[in-house]
């Protein structure tokens, strides 16, 4: 699979990111990869350093140049005007947008992101960039934007979820900037409907939904035969997670007498509450948090594991979980879930088929659906062997890339910004 003319050059796509890379952002990497294996020419454009300390060993991989941009400072800042002297009368054209659009965000923001989007242009014009895209409808979408402003190259931006349903998210400013790109691309169709109805109704931008898709070939095979007490849970440990209604229905478990072991991955700002709320419920011998871990020690795990539980819920400020890659991924390997139907979780859980769905924020309900796979081995075995194929049909990198391509490579760069 390419999506590209051979014959012809190479598209140069930047990607402009808040931070790379990321430990919790593997479908950013597995997307570079892909760009890269369908012979595109990446660049990747931080706007932070990384700072995590913990890489994927997939990161080895990657080929393309990552560029650092300055961030605001006495030297970035005589740099940015350095640079866009470089622009010429077309940047001349588009700062006075790039001025107003910068004041309608925080104060506090506004100088840094203005000299990123000038060194950002800067970049567009050195590397001969045909597009740019970010990901998140946040900081890395408003430079890339007003680089656009500055340099005519089109833009798209995928949205997820924090920059969808968060409270504050502003509608003036993600219409503006959806409007200007060539296309929002969002990661399943609640997304899309969400954003259709609350952000950008009436708006003439498009709206594309492509799945986040996975590197079926290179994941390991099924395996039939696990630890009949392990449940896994992968996870940033933040409210939307509900790993909180995870422990409390390991307790439900452990009183109900079905032996159960949970091990937790993943790191974050919950982790104290969780770690306290685990030893207040006299969960220490059965529940064990890890931290964060890398990939293949998550693919690992889940090649021993019997359960994946994810219980999602919306949190108090309305951020969610949209399309949940440890899901999909456990699927792939034919581990049976658990979890709820929010947002775009429904769009890869077939409830009763590949996995379960149960009331979200119920901990009764979420035991139940443990406890039946837990116990239940010819209906564990029928859901897990229906998991691969429903990766296989929607969520394979080689389906989703092509997508991806069309949207880059559907536009040209405008002949003013005017």
């Amino acid at each position: 699979m390419t999506g590209l003319d051979r014959h012809a050059a190479p598209l140069r796509i930047g990607y402009v990111l808040k931070m790379f890379p990321r430990l919790s952002e593997t479908f950013i990497l597995s997307e570079v990869l892909g760009l890269q294996d369908a012979g595109v020419d990446v660049s990747v454009l931080s706007l932070r350093l990384a700072d995590e300390g913990r890489f994927h060993a997939d990161l080895a991989r990657v080929r393309a140049a990552v560029d650092y941009l300055p961030q605001f400072g006495a030297a970035s800042t005589v740099d940015a005007f350095r640079a866009f002297a470089g622009l010429g009368r077309g940047g001349l054209s588009g700062l006075q947008r790039a001025l107003d659009f910068v004041g309608r965000l925080p104060s506090d923001r506004q100088a840094g992101m203005l000299v990123q989007a000038l060194h950002l242009a800067r970049q567009v014009e050195e590397q001969h960039l045909d597009h740019l895209h970010a990901h998140f409808m946040t900081v890395a979408a408003h430079t890339a934007y007003m680089a656009h402003l500055l340099t005519g190259v089109p833009f798209s931006v995928t949205a997820h979820a924090k920059d969808i349903y968060r409270v504050g998210v502003s509608p003036a400013i993600f219409r503006e900037v959806a409007a200007a790109a060539t296309a929002v691309v969002t990661v399943c169709d609640a997304n899309e409907r969400y954003i259709l109805d609350h952000l950008l109704a009436g708006s003439p931008a498009r709206v594309v939904r492509i799945y986040n898709g996975v590197d079926v070939e290179s994941l390991p095979p099924p395996v039939p035969h696990r630890d009949p007490t392990l449940v896994l849970a992968v996870g940033r440990l933040v409210e939307k997670k509900g790993f909180d209604v995870l422990l409390d229905s390991c307790a439900v478990l452990v009183e109900r007498g079905i032996p159960v072991t949970c091990l937790v991955l993943g790191d974050g700002e919950e982790r104290a509450a969780l770690e306290a709320r685990c030893s207040d419920l006299g969960l220490n011998d059965h529940v064990r948090f890890a931290g964060a871990v890398s990939k293949d020690e998550v693919l690992g795990w889940m090649t021993r594991a019997r359960v994946l539980a994810l219980p999602c819920v919306t949190g108090a400020d309305g951020n969610r979980d949209a399309l949940p890659t440890v899901l999909i991924e456990a699927l792939a390997l034919g581990l049976p879930v658990v979890s709820t139907a929010v947002a775009g979780v429904p769009e890869i859980v077939d409830d009763g088929i590949n996995g379960l769905l149960v009331t979200e924020g119920d901990p009764s309900a979420l035991a139940d659906g443990i406890g039946l796979l837990l116990r239940e081995d010819d209906r564990w075995s029928q859901i897990a062997a229906a998991g691969p194929a429903k990766v296989a049909a929607r969520f394979d990198r080689s389906r989703t890339m092509p997508q991806l391509l069309s949207v880059f490579s559907g536009a040209g760069r405008q002949e003013s910004v005017a």
